[in-house]
């Protein structure tokens, strides 16, 4: 599959951190599926696109790979990496495990203001789902528990989560673009939240992992219905 940099609106860089600026953008173009998996990746043409120059590109490019967004094959070719279910689940539980260790460290600091705020957030969340616009209720789900990620305080959670979780938002807006699937995430996050107003620690983090196991298997069984349909 050929990158076709034609279509691509607003995408030349106009701020000042350049490197950081083509990063975000490839980096949203994958997650995204504007860049759809298996892409070829030219980085002339997205140098062009871009209106930067090759370095910078170049520089985003080698990150991403490190974030496993990307694969080559030294002086053969570059491309979009493909979304792998099996190594998705991987990512799920490493996810659920950290934002648990989050949620354990940060909840003596959970009060009332705190519970408030992620109860906004979910009403959010569940106006999204009705409107069905995918993007805004992967955004408010990644808010919700943001929130208590940055809650704990641990500097080292935050940097890991957060590119494990790009990876996640890439498997989410591919398999759930009109958002059937994720109509228990409201409800999920209440439970979360009920959990917290007990002051009942083990079970909101049961309900946390819960919520984030559930996502990755409605991956999987919607998958198997697929190939079954076929």
């Amino acid at each position: 599959m050929e990158l076709q940099l034609e279509n691509a609106k607003n995408a030349k860089i106009n701020r000042t951190f350049i490197k950081d600026e083509v990063y975000d953008k490839l980096s949203n173009w994958i997650i995204t599926g504007y860049l759809e998996p298996e892409t070829k990746i030219n980085i002339n043409d997205l140098s062009i696109s871009l209106g930067t120059s090759r370095t910078p590109v170049r520089e985003a490019i080698l990150k991403l790979e490190n974030e496993g967004l990307i694969i080559s094959k030294a002086n053969r070719w570059t491309i979009v990496a493909p979304i792998d279910l099996d190594s998705s689940y991987y990512t799920y539980s490493v996810v659920a495990s950290l934002e648990m260790l989050a949620l354990e460290q940060s909840f003596d600091k959970i009060d009332d203001i705190f519970i408030e705020e992620l109860e906004i957030i979910n009403e959010k969340l569940d106006l999204a789902f009705k409107s069905s616009n995918t993007m805004e209720l992967l955004n408010h789900d990644n808010e919700f528990h943001d929130k208590i990620i940055c809650l704990s305080g641990n500097p080292e959670i935050p940097p890991i989560i957060h590119t494990l979780k790009k990876k996640i938002q890439r498997v989410e807006l591919s398999f759930f673009k009109d958002n059937d699937g994720k109509h228990n995430t409201y409800s999920e996050h209440l439970k979360i939240i009920e959990a917290m107003k007990g002051n009942n620690l083990n079970l909101a983090k049961e309900c946390l992992k819960r919520n984030w196991y559930n996502s990755i298997n409605l991956v999987k069984k919607k998958t198997i219905n697929q190939k079954n349909s076929l």
